[in-house]
């Protein structure tokens, strides 16, 4: 490329800095946008894992708990698999260090090879290794690179040091890399679940299996020899006819990244949508812009320019638009990815590897590169047949029928992206909508919570429940408080036990397993703090005892599970399999409460069993806490009742209830909000091509509208005839937006609730709006049209 050829297309370009400007926003928004959230796709989905061979790491029983007991099984009796290693997550613990205040941090409990499957390696010290989980070797503990930084001070002297977690001593003997984290983030630390064949703990089923494939071993053998071996297992482990029914076996980042996989992946679709909107967009304006200079392009065909000449320079005029557009939207990516990644769901994986590499900032010159090459063929084909007669002639450069078609289609298509874009939003803010307005079973408002991360010397009743009593009794009487409940696991917030339940009067049949139910444990001023309505029965009081008839509540669901009738529920017995001790125990129901959303405002309640503290305590515990003003008032007190009565014991997860509420909803707000950004931005595009190519019409048709006008036409008339072309490309673009919406809206079925991405009133009200929106967008257009001066308007030729 000459020089003079780059110097004459910047000065063409910025003769018309309006169309310059919009061109280059256009660029910018539609690379920009798309950067942002390809970033976040890549970051989270697309990224392999930080692991030697990634490819070779499964998840094993993937969305099925296991145990001790089913690794030890799986490692004798399988062949497609190097190593097989358990981790449960979620332990919340609390630390002690250097004599220091006490902190509530979240651990798990992995079995000794789980590093070496992975192929980790300590930034800092070592891993865990096979013998760190023999009973009397297990006290020691691998730190994550934040806890480490946040509480040692990144001290590299912390390995070797002691720490108390739940008052137990622990060994610090590594430090991960920053950003490690499997199955999700949020770990703080990592210490060896003790390997103990034969007891309670080595068959609970509260673990997560991971491991590493032979060499030359798929997913799909392997899982083959999982699945075959799910019969002998229920007979040699005793397990249900049911049990094992899911298991299965599959890639480990599909497994982590499966939930958040649909909702970055319909993202990634309408950002690509807006990228293909402003595309078509920035072709209406050069193709408009290409036909106002057919005239010049017939000047410069006459002195001699040849037909390449022409069309290199019209090449060379987008060119410069691309890159003026890819550094406009690098700009706009820097500026809106912290933004989205702010408000990303903590719960999703990875978002640590989220950044603007080299990779994303190629793609936003290639997006920017590709749309301008797009948008200049039709304007150098013009180019390339430059018309003599308007200049011959001396007259204004006028559109022909094919290139007024060309116009009205480019429009069509910016509404039909646009209808695509409005309808997935609309989805998704309906479903919003009916999520937030979803009953939960209690009263949210001016309720605080937190939790009381209960040390080892509580874990008894005899000295956990005289604490918690202390602790209650401190924040009742505190000015404001109304009620003080405790329960071990808040609803909504993540935590859940389960159970086998069945009736006393109804043994199981060989081989039967009992129902899966959920099992709660709270104290008897739970029900009243919460607000959760005693349907049947009495609630727990202060008589239920150990040494009393051991008691029970159950929820409305669980009573018609069971008894059909919630009423006659009373009275019952229920088998339970007691989770601390393997056995079975008796309790009788004396009451049936209303159901609670516990798993979430989108999913329905489960069958749900409580018991009392007062006889079956449990740890760590969460204290709700109704107040009469804003809970916030009284958090700094509760905080300094806990440190008065025990400094030891952390208090964590401090939050109002509406809070902890509305972060379950992080998920869907995102996608709605996006969406809704996405459709705004659509719509806006999709009208300013209407605005544009109707103003277009009419300064083009300015001298028939005059004659128009001085034979008599009323102004009023043609302005609607002006509205009228405008709504007729917006219907046109209706009719294709609605049934590719129509199709597309179906990978949305798994995140709506409570309506159907086929909804009668979505795909009604949208054309709607589009339709008035546009009648308003050609407004101007119209005005100008009706305040033609007939005698200016003939002068013009």
């Amino acid at each position: 490329m000459r020089y003079p050829d780059l110097s004459l297309a910047v000065r063409n370009i910025f003769r018309r800095p309006a169309f310059a400007a919009v061109a280059i926003a256009l660029l910018a928004l539609g690379s920009g946008a798309n950067a942002a959230v390809f970033s976040v796709v890549r970051g989270v989905l697309l990224r392999p894992l930080p692991y030697p061979e990634p490819e070779r790491l499964v998840a094993l029983g993937a969305r099925f708990f296991i145990s001790n007991e089913d690794v030890d099984y799986w490692r004798t009796r399988t062949r497609s698999f190097e190593q097989i290693a358990a981790l449960s997550p979620g332990w919340m613990m609390g630390l002690v260090a250097d004599g220091g205040e006490p902190i509530k941090v979240t651990g798990a409990r992995t079995s000794d090879n789980l590093f070496r499957a992975l192929g980790a390696s300590a930034a800092l010290g070592r891993v865990l290794e096979p013998g760190d989980a023999v009973q009397g070797r297990h006290r020691v503990v691998v730190l994550s690179d934040s806890l480490w930084n946040s509480r040692f001070g990144a001290d590299p002297r912390v390995i070797g040091r002691t720490i108390q977690l739940d008052q137990e001593p622990f060994t610090i003997v590594g430090v991960m890399p920053r950003g490690f984290e499997v199955f999700g983030p949020g770990t703080d630390l990592w210490a060896p679940l003790p390997w103990v064949p034969g007891n309670a703990q080595f068959k609970a089923t509260f673990s997560q299996g991971l491991a590493r494939l032979a060499r030359g071993a798929s997913v799909a053998a392997a899982s083959r020899e999982v699945i075959d071996l799910v019969p002998a297992m229920r007979k040699d482990l005793q397990r249900s006819e049911d049990w094992g029914r899911t298991l299965q076996v599959q890639p480990f980042q599909e497994s982590i990244t499966g939930d958040v996989r649909p909702a970055l992946l319909i993202l990634l679709g309408a950002v690509g949508l807006i990228l293909l909107l402003a595309a078509v967009n920035l072709g209406t304006l050069v193709l408009g812009r290409s036909i106002e200079r057919v005239q010049e392009m017939a000047l410069r065909t006459a002195l001699g320019a040849s037909r390449g000449r022409l069309v290199k320079q019209i090449v060379t005029e987008q060119a410069v638009l691309a890159v003026c557009g890819a550094v406009a939207g690098i700009a706009v990516a820097k500026v809106s990815l912290p933004a989205l990644v702010s408000r990303i769901p903590p719960e999703v994986p990875f978002v640590g590897q989220i950044e603007l590499d080299w990779t994303v900032l190629l793609s936003v010159f290639a997006a920017s590169i590709a749309v301008s090459i797009v948008v200049a063929l039709l304007p150098a084909a013009l180019a390339s047949r430059p018309n003599m007669q308007p200049l011959l002639r001396q007259a204004r450069a006028t559109e022909t029928p094919g290139r007024r078609r060309a116009l009205g289609s480019l429009v069509a298509v910016q509404i039909a992206l646009a209808v695509v874009l409005g309808i997935g939003s609309m989805l998704m803010l309906r479903s919003l909508w009916n999520l937030q307005r979803v009953d939960p079973g209690f009263t949210a408002t001016n309720v605080l919570t937190f939790r009381l991360q209960t040390t080892s010397k509580y874990r008894a009743l005899n000295n956990g429940l005289p604490y918690l009593e202390r602790m209650r009794e401190r924040v009742a009487a505190m000015p404001g408080v109304i009620d003080v409940g405790l329960t071990a696991h808040l609803p909504m917030s993540g935590y859940s036990w389960t159970t086998n339940a069945r009736r006393s009067d109804r043994p199981l049949a060989p081989g039967e397993a009992a129902p899966s139910v959920g099992w709660r444990f709270i104290h008897a001023n739970y029900l009243q703090t919460m607000q959760i309505p005693l349907k049947f029965g009495r609630a727990f009081a202060t008589s239920d005892v150990t040494d009393s008839t051991p008691v029970a509540l159950v929820n409305e669901t669980m009573a018609r599970q069971f008894y059909v009738e919630p009423s006659m529920a009373i009275g019952q017995t229920m088998v339970i399999l007691s989770g601390r001790t393997g056995q079975d125990e008796h309790v009788q129901i004396v009451g049936v409460i209303g159901d609670v959303r516990h798993r979430g405002l989108d999913r329905e309640p489960m069958p749900e069993l409580f018991r009392p503290l007062t006889q079956t305590f449990m740890f760590p515990m969460a204290m709700v806490v109704r107040t009469a003003g804003p809970p916030e008032q009284i958090a700094a007190a509760v905080r300094q009742a806990a440190f008065d009565i025990d400094p030891v014991v952390p208090v964590a997860e401090m939050q109002p209830f509406t809070t902890m509420i509305a972060g379950t909803l992080g998920r869907p707000r995102l996608l709605s909000f996006l969406l809704t950004i996405f459709a705004a931005a659509g719509l806006g595009l999709g009208l300013i091509g209407v605005y544009g190519v109707v103003a277009y019409r009419v300064r083009q048709r300015e001298r028939e509208i005059g004659i128009r006008l001085a034979l008599g036409a009323q102004p009023a008339t043609m302005a609607k005839t002006v509205v009228t072309q405008g709504v007729q490309h917006a219907i046109a673009g209706i009719a294709i937006g609605l049934p590719a919406a129509f199709i597309l809206s179906r990978v949305m079925s798994s995140m709506v609730f409570g309506v159907t991405t086929h909804d009668p009133l979505t795909f009604a009200a949208l054309p709607i709006l589009i339709v008035a929106v546009t009648t308003l967008a050609c407004y101007l257009p119209a005005r100008r049209a009706a305040r033609v001066d007939p005698v200016l308007a003939i002068k013009q030729d």
